[in-house]
């Protein structure tokens, strides 16, 4: 069984929704993409993500970080 997705309608604003459903309209018809909101908002949040330099250095700094803390304790066992 296909796993169901949350409706954002409980997630975000009503104002938030609108302006949701005009981007969704504005790239399905200059971009093609025909996308339900909740792939059009996951794709807006993946993709802020990705290009957020300083939550990209944090996360591979307590990568880093977690790693060698669990080589240590490897190591002490």
């Amino acid at each position: 069984m296909a796993k169901k997705r949350p409706p954002l309608d409980g997630i975000f604003q009503p104002q938030t929704m609108a302006l949701l459903s005009v981007y969704a309209q504005y790239t399905k018809e200059i971009d093609g993409l025909d996308m339900s909101l909740v792939e059009l908002a996951e794709t807006l949040v993946l993709a802020h993500l990705e290009e957020h330099e300083r939550f990209q250095d944090w996360t591979e700094r307590t990568a880093v970080i977690e790693g060698f803390l669990e080589r240590i304790g490897e190591d002490l066992i």
